[in-house]
This record gives C-alpha cells, sequence and structure tokens, in this order.
C-alpha cells in the first residue's frame, strides 16, 4: 500500500510538473506593458570605409524616457560599445574617427585604436566629404584664415587673410585672400599651389560666384572704393582667362519703384542675358498681414489659397515683383514679366533663351473641387519679353532639360509626354513617347480624375536625352528625336515583375555613366529588394520574397547599411559588403518580441463580387491552426498590400486597431484591398472586403458569429456604408467617417479648404459635382440606409476633428438611434481626427478590446456599454 501511495504521489508530480512546463512555455499575449518595451531604431550612420555603425534606440511609448545612448558596432567582428550622453556623432575622414560632444567637449575617437583626443577647435568644423580633411574658418582680427586639418597626416594646411571662399568637386578651392592692401582670388587643389585668377586694391574688389560646371564664374569690382561695385566680370578656370562684360552704371534702369542688384551673376562664356535680382527701392514691401476680427467674410470669387492664407497665416497673399535681364547684346533692359504671373520656371543653367510663366487667375476658385491650382501656361523670350500661351489650364507643370534646350511636360489629356523646343524652331509642345510599346500613365492611381505619369527618372547625353519610368522600367527618349528609345533597365522589371524605382529621391538627375541603386518591388510576392545597374545589365543584390530588404546608407567603399523587415522580424541594422554576398546582423532591438505570441502575414488572392482579382494580407499568430476557425477583424484603408512585410510596432492607439495586439490575443486581422469604380466608393468597398469576408469563411478560416470590422476616416466612411447592405459582420467600428455625402460635401475643414475636393479630385471618387450627379451622391450616403443596418456599431469621432466634421459621426450616432438599432459614441472632448493625448490613447485601446472580446470572444459587457 505505501508503495502504491508513493507512485500516485510521484505521478501527482509528473502531472503538475508538466502543467507548470505547458504554462511556463506559453507566450504572453501583448498589452499595455509590452508597449513600454518596444523600441525602435533612431539615426544610424556608417563610416566612410564601413568598418563601424552608429545608431541609437528610442522607446516606441513616448511617455517613457529613452536612454542618451549612442551605440557603435564593429561591422567585421560585431561587437559593440555604448557611448552614454554624447551628441551630433558624425564619422569624419575616411578611417575609423568619430566625431562628438561630450560634456560640451568635442572629441576625435579613433575606434579602431581605441583612443580619443580632445578637438580643441572653437570654430564651427565641417568634415570634407569623400576626405580625410576637417575644415574651419577662424575669424580674427584683423584678418581670418580658412584652416584644412588632415586626419591621417595630423597635419593642417592654412590659408591666412582669407576673405570668402568655395570648396569644389576634386578637392578643389577658389577664395579670395587679402595681402597688404591688395587682395587676390586664387583656384587650385586645397593642398595648393594656387592660380591666380584676378587682384585688385582691395577696396576696389566685390564678391565672386561660380557656375555649377566649376570651371566658369564670375565677379564684381568697383572703380571708386566710396561707390558700390560697377563692373562684372566673366572667368573660366581651364583658360586662366578673365574678362570684363557689363559696366552696371551703363544699365539705363527707369522703373522707379524697384533697384536692381549689383551681385557676381551667373553666367558662360556665351551668355547673352543676365538674370537680375532687383528689390523694392524703398526696401519695404506692403504689410499682408490681416487685422484680428471676430468677422468671418466669405465671397464668391475668391480664390481658396486666399482663404487659406487667411485662415491660417492670418494674411494676405504676397504681391509678386516684375522680372527683368540685361541683354548683354544688345546692351538693353528687357521686361520679361510684370507682376501679373503666379509662378515662373527657368532651368537650372547660367544661359537660357526662353522661360515659363504660370498664371492662374481663371482657376482660383476651381480650387475647392480640383485641390490643385491649375495654370496657364505662357513661354516668354528673353530677347524680347514677348510671350505665347502654350497651353491652358494644366494641372501639371513642365521640367526643363539642365541645359534649358528643351521643356519636358506630361500632358494629361493625350497621357503622353511632349517636348518644347527654345531654339524658336517650334512654338508648340511635340509627343516624344508614341514609340515606346508601354504606358507612362500610372495605371495604379485611381483616385483623383486627371492622369498621372509614373515620373521622371533622370538626364542622360548631356540633358538631351530623358529617363523615364514605366510601370516598372526605366525608358530613355532621345529629344532630339534622332534615335530610338530604349530600355535603360532592358525590361528587367517587367519580364520578372517587379517595379524598379532609383534610390532615395526618384528623380536621379544626370544618370549618365553612372552605376545606379534600384529598389525592386516584386508585385507577386509583395518582397522590396536592392538591384544594380551596371554596363546596361541588372543585377540582383538582394531579394527575398519573404523580407523588405532596404538600404538605409551607402558608405564610401560601396558597402551598405541595410534592414531586413517582415510583419515578423523587426528592421534591425544589417551590414553587407559590395556585393551584398557577405551580410552581418548588427542589431537586436527587440529581443522580448520571443516572450510574446507574434504574427505571420500571408498574401490571399480571391474573385471580387465584380469578377476582377482581389488581395489582401491575413495577419495570423505564430502558432497559427489551419484546422481551427478564428475570430477575425476586418480592417482596411484604400490597398496595403505592399505593406505585407512592413513590421507593425506594438502601441497605444490613437484611432485604429493595433494589429499585433489583436493577433496576439487570439484574433486574425484581415485586411483586403480595394479597387474603385468612380462614383461608386461605397459599393467598390463592399465588392472587395465582402467578398474577401466571405472568402475567409467558405475557407473555413472563421465562421459567421465571429467577424467584425473597423475603419477609420475614408476606412469609417466605407465601414458604415458596408452595414447597410450586409449583416455578415457581428460587430463593427466606425471611426471619424462620413455619412451623409450632400451635407459634408457643402462643409469645410478649419483650414478654410471646401470639403468638394474630397469628393471631386480625391478619395471620394466621384465623377463630378452633387450638382451634376445627386442620385449618386444620395446613393454613396450610409445615412439614408441605416434602417437596414443590423450590426452593432460604435461610432468613433470626436468634437475637434479637422478632416469630417463631427457631426457626421453624431448624425449616424442617432439616425442608428432613431431607428432602434444598437449603437454608441464615443467623443474624446478637444481631440482631433486621431488621438493625440497618452489617457485617451489609453482609454479608446481598451474600450476597442473590450468592445470586440464582448462580441467576439463572449466576454463579459463592459460597464461603459
Amino acid at each position: 500500500m505505501k508503495i502504491q501511495s508513493n507512485m500516485k504521489k510521484i505521478f501527482l508530480l509528473c502531472i503538475l510538473s508538466a502543467g507548470i512546463h505547458s504554462i511556463s512555455a506559453q507566450k504572453k499575449v501583448v498589452d499595455s506593458i509590452a508597449y513600454q518595451s518596444w523600441k525602435r531604431v533612431g539615426t544610424s550612420k556608417i563610416s566612410y570605409n564601413g568598418n563601424w555603425v552608429t545608431y541609437k534606440t528610442v522607446f516606441q511609448d513616448t511617455e517613457k524616457e529613452s536612454e542618451p545612448e549612442t551605440f557603435i558596432v564593429n561591422t567585421k567582428s560585431g561587437k559593440k560599445q555604448t557611448l552614454n550622453k554624447i551628441s551630433d556623432a558624425n564619422f569624419v575622414g575616411t578611417g575609423d574617427i568619430l566625431m562628438y560632444q561630450e560634456n560640451n567637449i568635442t572629441y576625435l575617437h579613433n575606434l579602431a585604436a581605441g583612443t580619443k583626443k580632445a578637438w580643441k577647435i572653437s570654430d564651427y568644423t565641417q568634415a570634407l566629404e569623400g576626405t580625410n580633411y576637417l575644415y574651419y574658418t577662424h575669424y580674427g582680427n584683423p584678418a581670418n584664415k580658412l584652416v584644412f586639418f588632415d586626419l591621417g597626416k595630423n597635419d593642417s594646411i592654412v590659408i591666412n587673410n582669407i576673405k570668402s571662399s568655395k570648396i569644389l568637386r576634386g578637392q578643389k578651392i577658389i577664395f579670395t585672400q587679402v595681402n597688404d592692401n591688395t587682395i587676390v582670388l586664387k583656384y587650385g587643389d586645397i593642398k595648393g599651389p594656387y592660380k591666380e585668377i584676378y587682384s585688385s586694391p582691395a577696396d576696389a574688389f566685390g564678391d565672386f560666384s561660380m557656375n555649377t560646371n566649376e570651371y566658369e564664374g564670375s565677379f564684381t569690382t568697383k572703380s571708386d572704393p566710396n561707390n558700390d561695385v560697377n563692373a562684372l566680370h566673366y572667368f573660366n578656370l581651364k583658360t586662366n582667362t578673365q574678362k570684363e562684360v557689363l559696366d552696371f552704371n551703363a544699365i539705363k534702369w527707369q522703373d522707379k519703384d524697384y533697384v536692381f542688384s549689383r551681385s557676381a551673376y551667373p553666367f558662360t562664356e556665351n551668355s547673352r542675358f543676365i538674370y537680375l535680382n532687383i528689390r523694392s527701392a524703398s526696401n519695404q514691401y506692403p504689410d499682408n498681414r490681416i487685422k484680428k476680427s471676430d468677422i468671418d467674410i466669405w465671397k464668391w470669387n475668391e480664390g481658396s489659397m486666399e482663404r487659406r492664407l487667411a485662415k491660417v497665416r492670418n494674411e494676405k497673399a504676397s504681391a509678386k515683383d516684375p522680372l527683368y535681364v540685361y541683354d548683354l547684346k544688345e546692351k538693353k533692359i528687357i521686361k520679361i514679366s510684370d507682376s501679373h504671373y503666379t509662378n515662373v520656371s527657368h532651368p537650372d543653367a547660367e544661359n537660357y533663351p526662353k522661360i515659363f510663366k504660370y498664371v492662374n487667375d481663371k482657376y482660383t476658385i476651381d480650387v475647392d473641387w480640383t485641390f490643385n491650382e491649375r495654370s496657364d501656361l505662357y513661354v516668354v523670350d528673353v530677347a524680347t519679353g514677348k510671350e505665347q500661351l502654350l497651353k491652358e489650364g494644366i494641372n501639371s507643370t513642365p521640367f526643363w532639360n539642365p541645359a534649358g534646350t528643351y521643356g519636358l511636360f506630361f500632358d494629361e489629356k493625350q497621357q503622353v509626354w511632349q517636348t518644347y523646343k527654345t531654339d524658336g524652331t517650334s512654338n508648340e509642345f511635340k509627343n516624344i513617347t508614341a514609340q515606346l510599346p508601354y504606358t507612362l500613365t500610372d495605371e495604379e492611381k485611381d483616385m483623383g480624375k486627371t492622369p498621372v505619369p509614373y515620373g521622371l527618372a533622370g538626364w542622360l547625353n548631356n540633358g538631351n536625352s530623358a529617363a523615364f519610368y514605366d510601370k516598372y522600367d526605366i525608358w530613355v527618349v532621345d529629344l532630339t528625336g534622332t534615335a530610338k528609345p530604349y530600355s535603360l533597365t532592358q525590361e528587367f522589371g517587367r519580364k520578372n515583375n517587379v517595379i524598379l524605382r532609383l534610390y532615395g529621391s526618384e528623380f536621379g538627375g544626370n544618370l549618365t555613366d553612372k552605376t545606379l541603386t534600384l529598389r525592386g518591388f516584386n508585385t507577386k510576392t509583395k518582397a522590396e529588394g536592392v538591384y544594380l545597374l551596371k554596363n546596361k545589365k541588372i543585377t540582383v543584390l538582394a531579394s527575398d520574397p519573404n523580407y523588405d530588404i532596404k538600404i538605409q546608407s551607402f558608405a564610401g567603399n560601396g558597402s551598405y547599411l541595410f534592414t531586413k523587415e517582415s510583419a515578423s522580424v523587426f528592421p534591425d541594422l544589417w551590414y553587407a559588403n559590395d556585393s551584398f554576398k557577405t551580410q552581418k546582423r548588427l542589431t537586436t532591438v527587440n529581443p522580448q518580441q520571443a516572450e510574446y505570441n507574434w504574427m505571420k502575414t500571408k498574401l490571399l488572392r480571391w474573385k471580387n463580387y465584380d469578377g476582377s482579382e482581389a488581395e489582401g494580407i491575413l495577419y495570423v499568430p505564430e502558432n497559427y491552426d489551419a484546422s481551427k476557425t478564428y475570430p477575425v477583424i476586418v480592417h482596411f484603408y484604400e490597398k496595403h498590400t505592399h505593406e505585407m512585410n512592413h513590421y507593425a510596432m506594438p502601441e497605444l492607439s490613437t484611432s485604429n486597431i493595433n494589429i499585433p495586439t489583436f493577433v496576439s490575443r487570439g484574433y486574425l486581422v484581415f485586411m483586403p484591398d480595394v479597387k474603385y469604380t468612380y462614383n461608386s466608393p461605397g459599393n467598390s468597398a463592399y465588392n472587395a472586403v465582402v467578398s474577401g469576408t466571405q472568402y475567409l469563411i467558405d475557407q473555413k478560416i472563421t465562421e459567421k458569429g465571429k467577424i467584425g470590422i473597423q475603419g477609420h476616416s475614408f476606412g469609417g466612411y466605407e465601414t458604415s456604408y458596408i452595414l447597410t447592405q450586409t449583416p455578415i459582420y457581428t460587430c463593427a467600428i466606425v471611426g471619424s467617417g462620413v455619412s451623409n455625402f450632400t451635407s459634408n460635401y457643402l462643409n469645410y475643414r478649419v483650414n478654410g479648404i471646401s470639403n468638394m475636393f474630397k469628393y471631386e479630385a480625391d478619395q471620394y471618387r466621384m465623377k463630378g459635382s452633387m450638382f451634376e450627379y445627386p442620385k449618386e451622391y444620395l446613393d454613396n450616403s450610409p445615412i439614408f440606409k441605416t434602417g437596414k443596418v443590423t450590426t452593432p456599431t460604435l461610432i468613433f469621432h470626436n468634437d475637434r476633428d479637422g478632416a469630417v466634421p463631427f457631426d457626421q459621426g453624431m448624425g449616424l450616432f442617432f439616425a442608428l438611434r432613431r431607428q432602434g438599432k444598437q449603437a454608441w459614441l464615443v467623443n474624446y472632448k478637444t481631440e482631433n481626427h486621431t488621438l493625440d493625448k497618452a489617457v485617451n490613447q489609453k482609454d479608446w485601446t481598451q474600450k476597442m478590446q473590450q468592445y470586440f472580446d464582448y462580441y467576439l470572444k463572449g466576454a463579459s459587457r463592459p460597464e461603459w456599454m
């Protein structure tokens, strides 16, 4: 009997031990405590030689103070060190030196040697990128000096008695130096020797400027030390020549209201015109401030921009100054425009014969429903001041090629790129992209009726060829019309379903003879990678269907600092060599994620109710069991499948659900993309969202009675519309959404902008005004169909909402209440479109959880309901 008793005790101990182990192995749910532990990467930098990376981390919870730490990682060994309470940390030189401030002292820290020394220079010091030079100007009495300190040689180059300087490409410099009573304009390598361009008495020299080509420039002089400068000179560094080109005193200026600036204007050896800078003769401009008043007057013929200025900045629009040039050939002043223009544009060149002028007088009221101001486009001949109307009512503005020989314009009516030649051979824009095999119009854009292009990538062949994006690739078009268009990316993008774009700014400037780093988005896998265009060939540097790989910084030696990110992998910092064959993870910022029931994504595809292909993201827990059905929250806004690999931080809600929080608590979150049909935004949402929801039911991912829906702003509007069309959802949260198109159309925002543009040019996607399509405005207004709603509805709308008026949420609540529907309205008084105060964010986060738990999990009914 004693043996049996002992066996029972052992058995019970085993059961208890197994239970304890099971409990300890169970992962935690994401909650408000977890929110306080998550961090994001702040500023990160990589050294020129690629050996070192610095970064900071910041708590995601704004109420939690982040440590003043800077982390330094060796990319070769992976070893990390921490510097506390330092600021302004920057890598300098091409080696291992980090420059920073600590206790108000600047240090040069050699990370490889482990030594640091104080930088005792109090003058503002800068690093000359790509070199070992630090440089600063020491302002003394009576003379200044420019100092270049060589970090490698621990030695300085000093240029004494300096007055002004400009550092040029290739470690060269141009400067003026005063010796005794003489000033000399010099040029050369930073370390010398320096060639003399010009010398004169010190009080006879004005200033100088350099052209963008960095071998031509100008300077000013004066013959009388007691008067202003009177002569403009041109110089050429290649030929080491200079000449006087203009006597300012010879200009016959007749505009008594303005004076022109006697400065070193940029121009080339062959420039004919000098574009004069002018200012008011009295140095005073009208006071545009509007006197404060309790009276708000709206005028039928007043432009929306004026109203915005009045409401937001309390001022009127500033008057324009006229435009003048001086003709060096004819030796005369030419007025190329009076003050009647909205804007002008000219090439980024020192010599050009034409400029574009924009006038929007006829379209200022239209902005209420177009949002963007349309303009009439004129070309102005600089030689005569004569102007010609080229296009009326355009939405976009032309681009100039670098030399100013061609203007480029995307014609939204014909949906083609056109070119305008400035040599006088034509006065029209001509189509230059008709020969291309694919459209350059953005086919994905379904907001706003005006077609837009994919964009201009840059220039080749000294600006005589333009590079354009299509959906996938980059195409080169010869502006002179002598060569056939070709794909710069060899149509790699289209062949591989990868959208290729330049890294950084999508406009790359001069692309000639460059190795181009491209980001590529795979439309099938929804993953972003890194690609290289070199010698007319595309190389895949980094691509993984499970991750977004994004470059953060480029090192001088060709290596990279990048992130690798997915819904389940935080975007930690990684290092890669120039070929990406060597990769090393440098940070583990949020190791605590392993303790939590985290999430992963699935890309779903199904048939929309209109028969088209539909896509959406399904967020599931990491321990997802496909044999079970789960409670689901449908959450959506426009299109989001391109963000399938984006990492969502656990945080308090400012409006929408926090996806990691709900997934960790046993929910699935479904985010369908919505494709829109004009005049039918509500039904477009219904087609995509409800068809996707039915797909989840058909696939036994969820079941009726377990499905909630939540949307905010435009998503809030769509949610309320969907509720009038189907009983499929068990509960709903409508956040800050429009409920009545007819009333909101004629309302306005706090900054004075009319809501009309939201319908005719923006998200609500109507074909025209309410007066043209009254039936469609009524049909898309949920407020008139609330009698069909069977879903309990929680409305979130704040009384200081500046985007969607509070009466839209209040109206929806009263409409549901009047018809006996279950509805609640939460108004965080004085809050805007989303929540700003942490106390309100905490409360709303809790209320959403309680609400969905009650309806979808059978939890207790919260008291506030």
